[in-house]
């Protein structure tokens, strides 16, 4: 896994962890705006770690390279 995807992954899971934490302390104080906004980006956000994860057990195809180019045989 890249150094970029690995930082993607890791901020996404603590921005995640901060907005369900503030909003486990503080839900009935809350506007119903507020509680549903947060609950949007967390699907956001986990939608993005997902993808992440799934990138990278997803691997590139190699280009197959013929033998005997066209025209270069012998």
């Amino acid at each position: 896994m890249s150094a970029r995807r690995l930082l993607r992954v890791i901020l996404s899971l603590v921005i995640l962890g901060i907005l369900w934490i503030r909003l486990a302390g503080e839900w009935q104080s809350r506007s119903k705006s507020w509680v549903g906004g947060a609950l949007v980006l967390s699907v956001i956000l986990l939608a993005v770690v997902i993808a992440e994860v799934a990138g990278v057990t997803r691997r590139k195809p190699r280009d197959d390279v013929p033998k005997k180019p066209l025209g270069l045989d012998p």
